[in-house]
């Protein structure tokens, strides 16, 4: 009995795709969306179109003196003949249940366009076997996940259903393909036939997607078909700031008026430093680099040395730096130009805080011209910066205390400063480098009344000579 029943089934359906679905899909008079619609106030929001049409068993029941598969047929019609022929959509139909003539149930995929095509997408459902075998949404729902994950764009959905027999394994497919797609997924739906847990349960898959599900009494007219598409494949154009970004894929959107932004509605940022460039005073700053809030390398030191090219990051303010931020040293003595007294130091010479070479006065015994031991060891540092500087000259010059008689105070302190040039001459230094020279006691630095003050007065100095 039971095996009778399936050949009565099957042939009742062969005979019924032969005679067209017995009553065939209706006239339509598609409306034009640029009639109903300021379509300049809209953009496309979907990319990809993915139909899934129940074609199982339950569809080749009666509702309204028709199929239930026919009316499915009928009004993807209606939808394909009121979407533009121009919107670049990709497009995929699957199909559900067992074709004509098999035992077994399977999911099949009857069309796959990388370009929508009306005449494409009429003829696919013109030639649909009829409706028989099992309900395979969640095997079709993995199929489409297969088929789009490769895709970019945004994505809908499509389900043409009754509704019956649907598993709960489509549901918690949907959600994993919400989680995988994130914000590009909506599923949408068109109920078929008066099964109201049917309606409920496509209801539910499509808002784990901020879609929507319709009966499909409520679209089959022009004018809601004509709504139907337009939320499927539209959305309103809105732009608060003006950049001509919507304002749903606007990650800035607040961008001053006149400023020109990439696709996502943002204002450039050319060196990626974080500023943009209506902002940055500096936009060809290097990767990686800290910039302050006008886009400019970081100068906490403010020597006008970026942090990043600068060596010596904690210059005190206002210190004269070179180009790696230092501070400048331009006689290599040690002490910074800023503090140095004595800015042209010989190369090699010892000096004082204050960055003066530090010459010593070398002084002598009443009516003595002898140098004493302690000095040469001075005398050589000196004979040593002048070989490490050899156009410095020095003055070598004598000076004697009051005692005596001024004529031979005159003849001994030249004696003196002879004695020092001697010494130096003795260790490798040329004549013409040393000027010697005496001036006995016109020159005192200190009282000649005093034991102390005289005792001061007997002296050689020694002076730089450039």
């Amino acid at each position: 009995m039971k095996k009778q029943m399936i050949i009565l089934v099957l042939l009742t359906g062969f005979m019924m795709q032969l005679l067209g679905c017995a009553t065939g899909v209706r006239p339509f008079t598609p409306k034009d969306l640029k009639q109903k619609y300021d379509m300049n106030k809209y953009v496309q929001k979907t990319n990809h179109l993915y139909v899934i049409l129940d074609a199982s068993g339950s569809m080749a029941y009666m509702w309204k003196y028709r199929d239930k598969y026919t009316y499915a047929r009928e009004i993807l019609s209606y939808m394909n003949q009121t979407l533009p022929d121009e919107i670049p959509i990709s497009c995929t139909i699957r199909t559900f249940g067992k074709k004509l003539w098999t035992l077994e149930s399977e999911t099949t995929q009857v069309y796959s366009s990388n370009q929508y095509r009306k005449d494409e997408f009429e003829r696919v459902l013109n030639n649909l076997n009829w409706p028989s075998g099992q309900t395979l949404l969640a095997q079709s729902l993995n199929a489409a996940e297969l088929s789009l994950k490769s895709k970019t764009g945004q994505v809908a959905i499509l389900i043409v259903s009754d509704g019956k027999n649907i598993d709960d394994n489509s549901l918690a497919t949907v959600g994993a393909m919400k989680k995988a797609f994130r914000d590009r997924l909506c599923v949408y739906g068109i109920h078929v036939g008066d099964n109201p847990d049917g309606y409920v349960f496509l209801d539910k898959m499509a808002k784990q997607t901020s879609g929507f599900v319709e009966k499909v009494e409520d679209i089959d007219e022009p004018d809601a078909m004509a709504d139907f598409v337009n939320r499927i494949f539209y959305e309103e154009f809105v732009d608060s700031d003006g950049d001509g970004v919507a304002d749903k894929k606007d990650k800035c959107a607040d961008t001053p008026e006149r400023i020109t932004v990439d696709k996502t509605g943002c204002p450039f940022d050319t060196d990626d430093d974080g500023i943009y460039d209506y902002l940055d005073q500096c936009q060809e700053t290097p990767s990686g680099v800290v910039v302050d809030r006008n886009g400019c390398p970081k100068d906490t030191d403010e020597d006008n040395v970026p942090d990043y090219l600068d060596l010596c990051a904690n210059t005190p303010r206002g210190s004269p730096v070179d180009g790696k931020g230092c501070i400048v040293d331009a006689d290599g003595d040690g002490v910074f130009d800023h503090v140095d007294q004595c800015a042209s130091t010989p190369k090699g010479a010892r000096v004082d805080d204050s960055g003066c070479w530090i010459i010593q006065i070398i002084h002598f015994k009443p009516n003595q011209k002898n140098i004493q031991s302690t000095i040469y060891p001075y005398l050589e540092e000196i004979a040593k910066v002048l070989n490490l500087n050899p156009t410095m000259r020095l003055g070598i010059y004598g000076h004697t205390d009051s005692i005596g008689k001024a004529s031979y105070n005159l003849k001994l302190s030249k004696i003196r400063a002879q004695t020092v040039a001697d010494e130096l001459l003795k260790m490798g230094l040329s004549k013409n480098r040393l000027i010697v020279d005496g001036f006995g006691e016109t020159q005192p630095i200190a009282t000649n009344e005093t034991k102390d003050g005289r005792a001061k007065n007997r002296r050689t100095e020694i002076k730089i000579i450039w």
